[in-house]
């Protein structure tokens, strides 16, 4: 491994999350939110997160195979990767945030083989909907839950604000800033949510999710995961 991939797994591995700028040009994040009109939850006014675009249109399928983010992957899981899953979220303005979440949560990997690429493709910040992420909570593994009172928004995944993860006080929040076309990577374990989107404009958001090749996950009723050769 190369010295500069040492130190990035390195800092990862202490934080839990890490930002890689331009893994997208500007033009590529247009196009891929000019696809997004396509989909029936843009169509119907909705503008729920759509899960897994790559199995609709092939260009969310090559964003899940970008060699910069998959690179990084390859780093971060310490072995060969697969993709997993892709959700395209809009986040229309007023959208509610995700509550506290860990994603192995729900996809029930191995420690430290599955992460994900949350890719803006707009600025995004706290006011437009930002993730906010509690650095070093990975290291506790998998955290308890409790169950959240709040009604369901057709605006917002079905598990968004199902429960939220009991945080230690510890932990200490930090409220990311990704501009247009970066990447934050998340560990499967750290503790992370997204703030509301105050703002007038979308916030446009690619997640895609990884593991290593040969490693067990959960499908789920919802998701629906199956793996994705990279090359």
């Amino acid at each position: 491994m190369k010295q500069t991939d040492s130190r990035i797994l390195a800092a990862f591995n202490e934080h839990g999350y890490h930002i890689e700028p331009a893994v997208f040009t500007p033009e590529e994040c247009d196009h891929l939110i000019v696809h997004s009109r396509d989909f029936e939850n843009a169509k119907s006014g909705t503008y729920r997160p759509q899960m897994m675009p790559h199995r609709i249109n092939d260009v969310y399928l090559t964003a899940l195979k970008n060699k910069k983010i998959v690179d990084l992957v390859e780093i971060f899981c310490e072995g060969e990767p697969v993709g997993l899953q892709t959700e395209f979220f809009f986040c229309k303005p007023g959208t509610r945030g995700f509550s506290l979440h860990q994603d192995n949560f729900f996809v029930e990997a191995n420690y430290g083989v599955f992460l994900s690429a949350w890719v803006a493709l707009t600025d995004t910040y706290p006011e437009k909907g930002g993730l906010i992420v509690y650095p070093g909570s990975h290291k506790e593994g998998l955290l308890p839950v409790r169950k959240v009172q709040m009604e369901a928004s057709s605006s917002q995944d079905p598990n968004a604000n199902n429960e939220e993860c009991v945080v230690p006080e510890v932990y200490k929040p930090i409220h990311a800033t990704v501009p247009k076309g970066a990447a934050l990577f998340i560990h499967g374990h750290v503790v992370h949510a997204s703030n509301m989107n105050a703002t007038n404009e979308f916030r446009y958001v690619l997640l895609c999710t990884y593991i290593r090749a040969g490693e067990k996950f959960r499908v789920g009723k919802y998701a629906q995961r199956n793996v994705v050769q990279l090359t």
